[in-house]
């Protein structure tokens, strides 16, 4: 459950904490797209690295890394399926090797991109954000409610697992078959405990008169200040850059003719 430690806000009074909301929302898109636009290894290890250097100056850095560490297991399939359909192309274990590191590495991006957002970023403030960008409220509510359960219910799913190999339940041996039928005593549970999660929380909106106006108004106004833009600029600035060297060809991996032969372009 690794993998949603990166949806969970961690306290701090760093810079990057202090930063516009919107501002790290809006740079953790560019993260992700450029990591769409681009399969260059090179290019994809410099956003994981300037994405890990901001994140250890939010000092969120132990979530973060297990949030890569819970990615591993789907990067290594993505490796795997890669690697194979690759060679099955081009027999060189080289550049089959290459192309599943870079599409593994790509995935690892993909999924962290937004950790600094959500690591730093209160559920409140994502509420804000949402609303300033005037998405309609019942969305935004839905939305932060599912990044607030979603780690409480990978915890849970983890407590139940735990608690199953305790009595005896064996998830780990047996035909395909017998395992799918040993889920049932994990999924039940866990079924039970969102059933009733959702009724106390329709509970809590109907005791509070959600949706009784349709103006709301908020306590807290979020507004852009220099650093704020400071920060969207300069990370507009290296999307913008990294826009143009895809456009000019001008790729390490074109360029660097010890490097075009092992890794996509």
């Amino acid at each position: 459950m690794r993998l949603f430690e990166g949806l969970r806000f961690r306290p701090g009074n760093t810079f990057v904490h202090r930063l516009d909301p919107r501002a790290k929302l809006g740079v953790s898109i560019l993260i992700l797209t450029t990591a769409i636009i681009y399969v260059d290894v090179v290019v994809i290890l410099t956003l994981l690295s300037v994405e890990a250097a901001v994140i250890f100056l939010a000092q969120v850095h132990k979530l973060w890394l297990r949030t890569l560490r819970g990615a591993l297991p789907l990067a290594a399939i993505v490796f795997v399926i890669t690697f194979v359909s690759q060679y099955g192309r081009d027999p060189s274990l080289l550049a089959a090797a290459g192309y599943g590191f870079a599409y593994a590495l790509r995935l690892v991006v993909f999924l962290s991109s937004f950790s600094l957002f959500f690591l730093t970023t209160t559920p409140d403030e994502i509420a804000l954000t949402l609303q300033q960008l005037k998405v309609p409220y019942e969305y935004t509510f839905a939305f932060v409610s599912a990044i607030r359960f979603t780690p409480v219910m990978a915890e849970e799913l983890k407590a139940v697992m735990d608690a199953q190999r305790a009595r005896g339940l064996e998830l780990d041996k047996g035909s395909f078959v017998k395992r799918i039928r040993n889920l049932v005593p994990i999924l039940v549970p866990l079924l039970v405990n969102v059933i009733r999660r959702s009724y106390e929380l329709a509970e809590a909106m109907e005791v509070k008169c959600f949706g009784a106006t349709k103006k709301r108004t908020s306590l807290r106004i979020l507004q852009m200040k220099k650093k704020d833009f400071v920060f969207v600029s300069t990370a507009s600035g290296l999307f913008m850059l990294a826009v143009f060297i895809k456009i000019s060809g001008l790729e390490p991996v074109k360029v660097l003719p010890f490097l075009r032969t092992i890794f996509p372009a």
